[in-house]
């Protein structure tokens, strides 16, 4: 019976000491694979980020470029306009002056028209 519980304490005890190197075993290849993934995790995460700062990066100057256009046209429809209301001016000057002219002709036709209408005994 002694021989019978020595076995039984010995593989007891065998068993537990492989046990515990199983568990030790598990315990350090999963700390190296948290490390691995931890490390990866990482990687991806600056590689992610500094693919988001391009990005941001690249509709920024789109934007500032789009933005540069709509600049440069609008200054181009002001010089417009500002081009249509001098010759609107100029326009509105030559129109009065030329009315002026007409309307002086005009007068002085209808003098002679009456001087011609009139017998010169007529005053």
């Amino acid at each position: 019976m002694l021989e019978f519980v020595n076995w039984q304490i010995v593989s007891f005890i065998v068993v537990a000491i492989i046990n515990l190197v199983s568990l030790v075993g598990a315990y350090y290849g999963l700390k190296s694979d948290n490390a691995t993934l931890s490390a990866k995790l990482d990687i991806s995460l600056i590689s992610e980020r500094a693919a988001r700062s391009l990005e941001n990066l690249n509709l920024k100057s789109l934007l500032m470029e789009m933005l540069k256009g709509v600049e440069a046209n609008v200054k181009d429809i002001g010089a417009r306009v500002s081009t249509l209301e001098t010759g609107q001016d100029e326009w509105t000057k030559t129109l009065r002056e030329r009315t002026h002219e007409i309307g002086n002709h005009v007068n002085d036709l209808i003098l002679k028209v009456d001087r011609l209408e009139r017998p010169k005994g007529d005053k």
